[in-house]
């Protein structure tokens, strides 16, 4: 599961193409309604070494991430926000999402890079089905469903706002920065191909991304219908993430 927030996130200021691969969230086959999330095998991401400058929460601070990253329009990593984030990942639990939201109607698009497809589901129908299921190779991005915003209902109403007052923002946001929650829930070897981003905050509460970014140009190679999963999986045996004739590597982190 996870919450995202928009102006700064882990990118900083840049401008930049992302993808990510969830890696770890579910089992594949449900045991009872209140089990928890479990882990899954990521093979060889597990080893990847994270590429992109990290800081502990504990060192951070607004005027030392705007004068170290946002300044250079470089990313960041924040580590160190398990402690922080105890009440939020309780309240994100398998059997609280399920008792809580169980019956909430969510939005589920795509994943691919445009996701323009969209199918209405229950929150309980999501997990118990989509999220149970490991993406494989060779599946198609385009018939892949994935939950990541659309929290507001055709009426106006976001249903979700009660479990976003849960969550308490870092103080690594400007004040009167224009802010937006997003939230979803992928399972295992799940995500979005690469796509452009503009500045914000992506944080992981249960389970691992991993996350590839690169600037805008050179464009790295991608089919928009292609799963992160099989792009990643492709790219790490040729063992090369952007272009051939790319100047630098793609940075990379789980």
């Amino acid at each position: 599961a996870q919450s995202r927030r928009r102006r700064p996130r882990r990118a900083a200021r840049i401008v930049v193409l992302v993808a990510s691969v969830v890696t770890a969230v579910v089992a594949t086959r449900p045991v009872a309604a209140h089990r928890p999330w479990r882990a899954h095998d990521a093979g060889a991401f597990n080893q990847r070494t994270c590429t992109v400058p990290t800081m502990d929460v504990a060192d951070a601070s607004l005027e030392r991430f705007m004068r170290t990253f946002a300044a250079a329009n470089a990313p960041v990593v924040i580590t160190g926000l398990r402690a922080h984030r105890a009440a939020f990942r309780e309240a994100t639990t398998r059997g609280r999402m399920l008792d809580d939201y169980g019956d909430v109607k969510v939005t589920l698009s795509t994943a691919n890079t445009f996701s323009y497809d969209k199918v209405v589901k229950t929150l309980r129908e999501y997990i118990e089905h989509d999220v149970e299921k490991a993406v494989e190779i060779g599946q198609r991005a385009n018939e892949t469903l994935y939950w990541f915003g659309d929290h507001v209902d055709s009426d106006g109403r976001n249903v979700w706002s009660t479990l976003f007052a849960e969550y308490a923002p870092l103080s690594l946001v400007p004040a009167g920065a224009d802010v937006a929650f997003s939230f979803g829930i992928g399972g295992p070897m799940s995500g979005v191909p690469l796509h452009v981003h503009g500045p914000g905050w992506s944080e992981t509460i249960v389970g691992r991304k991993h996350w590839f970014l690169a600037p805008p140009t050179p464009a790295p190679e991608f089919d928009p219908n292609v799963t992160a999963f099989q792009w990643a999986s492709e790219r790490l045996r040729r063992g090369r993430f952007h272009n051939n004739d790319a100047p630098e590597e793609m940075l990379e982190c789980t």
